[in-house]
């Protein structure tokens, strides 16, 4: 029953948040929060529930992979390449400098920058089709970046979380990045379309919500009178790193000033690639609960802040 309670306030709130303008992702996230142990202690974390968000992300994953055009990124390669890798460098370089100015130790300092290396795809699709940019040249460049950001990210943790985590193998190790190549594979099919739709259509009315639901279980505000500061920081890091990262990428391959501001923010957005990549480092011992908390808050705000960047440097475009 707390599942089944579980699903349907994330479902609810999902909706809500994307009827105001926001991802449906911070909607979820804070259906764990407001019924989970954080505010009103309605639903707890329980091994099936455990299981179930699991399945939710290796689903994400194969998506993810049915969704990557391997042919598209071919042809923008070359800018694409170089927004993701700067996009990936300057949160990598910054965050652990961040991290461990505040007073982490250096595991959880490179761990900061692994997380925030990736961009969310849904979260961008959803605003380039907004604004009519989705086979734009700067949505292209945007979309291939963000897929090699989300595979270096996930090859970064993958190697991060068998090196220095304690956990088994599975989630919190090899499985996602397994997944999403079955996806890249089974997107050459002439079926995968049709795959791809009973896939999201399964996952956004069951293993999504709770997964991102199941997340915000996990949020704890305990400490939080301290730990403000600390989210605030990182917060403005999430937004600026990627920006001015991405940016700079686009500029080193002669774009505009105007496309490369529009792709900068383009790439801002964190979502649910982040919290995949964050949940594996709790699942490999990486985290604990109250970092585990400061960083989830600090993916919302920067999921939150993206779209409204991104709208209107799109419209200058």
């Amino acid at each position: 029953m707390q599942i089944i309670f579980l699903l349907l306030i994330s479902i609810i709130l999902g909706w809500v948040t994307k009827k105001l303008g926001f991802a449906t992702v911070v909607g979820q996230l804070l259906a764990g929060v407001i019924i989970g142990p954080a505010l009103l202690g309605l639903v707890h974390e329980s091994h099936l529930l455990h299981l179930l968000s699991e399945a939710g992300v290796w689903l994400l994953m194969y998506n993810a992979g049915l969704e990557t055009d391997v042919g598209e990124l071919r042809q923008n390669f070359r800018a694409a390449n170089a927004v993701a890798v700067m996009g990936v460098l300057v949160p990598l370089i910054t965050f652990p400098m961040a991290a461990l100015w505040l007073g982490y130790g250096l595991t959880h300092a490179i761990f900061w920058g692994i997380v925030f290396a990736a961009t969310s795809i849904s979260i961008t699709i959803a605003v380039l089709s907004e604004q009519n940019k989705l086979g734009s040249k700067v949505g292209t460049v945007i979309l291939g970046a963000a897929v090699l950001d989300d595979i270096m990210a996930l090859i970064l943790v993958t190697v991060f979380s068998l090196f220095v985590g304690g956990g088994s193998l599975g989630i919190t190790s090899l499985m996602p990045i397994i997944i999403f190549g079955l996806g890249l594979l089974s997107r050459q099919f002439v079926f995968s379309g049709q795959v791809l739709h009973y896939t999201e259509l399964i996952g956004n009315w069951s293993v999504f919500p709770l997964f991102f639901g199941s997340i915000g279980l996990a949020v704890t505000f305990d400490g939080i009178e301290k730990t403000w500061p600390i989210i605030i920081v990182m917060s403005l890091l999430a937004v600026a790193s990627k920006f001015m990262g991405a940016g700079l990428g686009a500029k080193l391959v002669k774009l505009n000033r105007h496309e490369s501001r529009a792709i900068g923010a383009g790439m801002i957005s964190r979502g649910e690639m982040a919290l995949i990549i964050a949940q594996i480092g709790v699942g490999a011992h990486i985290l604990s609960a109250g970092v585990f908390s400061e960083f989830v808050l600090v993916i919302m705000i920067a999921t939150i802040v993206a779209p409204l960047l991104m709208r209107p440097l799109f419209a200058k475009i």
